[in-house]
Parts: structure tokens; C-alpha cells; sequence
């Protein structure tokens, strides 16, 4: 259970900075957003930078093979252009984009096998003090990457939407799709098979 734990910790704590800069960011959005509608095509690729590595994550936890997922990645991002004028500020245009992101996986996983084998989940780990102690704490780290590349990818992606890019159950319900009753059951299940399968 310790191993679980510190692996979240260690996402949950980067997360909780990302959302320092929540506000700051939402407002610049709304700023290049505007200057993209008005023909600046260099105010885009702000947003592009800003973005990619979220949208990548939640893309690479459903699609799982590299090539594929920045493929799909950059037709999320030709979608999130030509749809711009779309976006009406009711949510978060992260929440907004991460929707975008999702059902482009989601259409890319309809056309093309699922089966295909996983990515790994990049991690940092604090350094345990003995070698025996860090010798299992890598063994149990690798044994969590190892459930979570066998997670269906929309188990995989729900995982990701809340422990690493900070949504609110509100949030990935948008983004997902399924109700907030759902998103939290799903993601309890989700934790309490993980937490199982790491006992055994």
C-alpha cells in the first residue's frame, strides 16, 4: 500500500503546483484563444506547447503505442483549430481540450486494434534509505506500472485525468462523458483492484 501511495503522492504533488497557476493560465488561455480567432497563428502554437504534454498523457493511456498516440495528438490539436470558434468558456478550456483529446482516442481505438501492447508511465520516486528497501520499492513500482498498462484505456485514462492532471470529477465527467456518480464508482473500483493486486 505504501508503494501506491507514494506514487500518487509523488503526482498529486506536482499536480497541486500546476493548479497554482491555474488561474494565471486560464486567463492567458482566453487571451490567446482571442488572438488566434483574429488570425495570429503564433498565439496557437502557445496553447499547442501549453498543452501537448496533457494532451499527450491522456491520449498515450488510451492508444498505448507511441507513433499512434502522437499521431492522434496531432489530430486533436488540427480538431482544437478548426472547432476554436466553438469554445464558448463554459468550461475550462484544459477540461475543453482533455474532451477533445479523449473522443479523438476513443475514434482511433474504434478504427484499430486495442490489443496492442502498452507504453510506459513515467515516474519519479523518492529514494528509499537501504538498498534492500529501494530494491523493493522498485520491484513494487514496476509491478504498478505493469497493472496500469493492463487497465482497459478508459480505466487507464480516468486514472490519469485525476491524479495527474488534477480534474475534478466534474471535469472528467465532461471530458469522459460518463455521469460524476460513475466516474467516482469507476474510479474506486479502479483503485481497489490495483490496491489487490499489489497485496498479492
Amino acid at each position: 500500500m505504501k508503494i501506491f501511495c507514494d506514487f500518487f503522492k509523488n503526482i498529486v504533488t506536482k499536480t497541486a503546483i500546476l493548479r497554482l497557476n491555474s488561474c494565471m493560465t486560464e486567463n492567458d488561455d482566453i487571451i490567446y484563444i482571442r488572438r488566434t480567432l483574429a488570425g495570429d497563428t503564433d498565439a496557437f502554437s502557445v496553447l499547442v506547447e501549453r498543452y501537448q504534454s496533457p494532451v499527450f498523457s491522456v491520449v498515450a493511456r488510451m492508444v498505448r503505442q507511441r507513433q499512434d498516440a502522437e499521431d492522434v495528438v496531432q489530430d486533436v490539436f488540427l480538431k482544437v483549430y478548426s472547432s476554436l470558434a466553438d469554445f464558448r468558456g463554459e468550461a475550462r478550456f484544459s477540461t475543453w481540450i482533455c474532451r477533445i483529446a479523449y473522443t479523438t482516442a476513443v475514434s482511433h481505438i474504434r478504427r484499430h486494434r486495442p490489443d496492442r501492447a502498452g507504453i510506459e508511465i513515467q515516474n519519479d520516486h523518492d529514494t528509499c534509505t537501504t538498498d534492500d528497501e529501494n530494491n523493493l520499492h522498485d520491484e513494487r513500482l514496476q509491478q504498478l506500472q505493469r497493472l496500469l498498462a493492463q487497465l482497459p484505456p478508459e480505466d487507464a485514462v480516468l486514472l490519469t485525468l485525476y491524479y495527474q492532471h488534477d480534474k475534478t470529477m466534474d471535469e472528467i465527467a465532461s471530458i469522459s462523458g460518463l455521469s460524476v456518480s460513475n466516474v467516482k464508482v469507476r474510479l474506486h473500483r479502479i483503485r481497489k483492484r490495483l490496491y489487490e493486486e499489489m497485496k498479492l
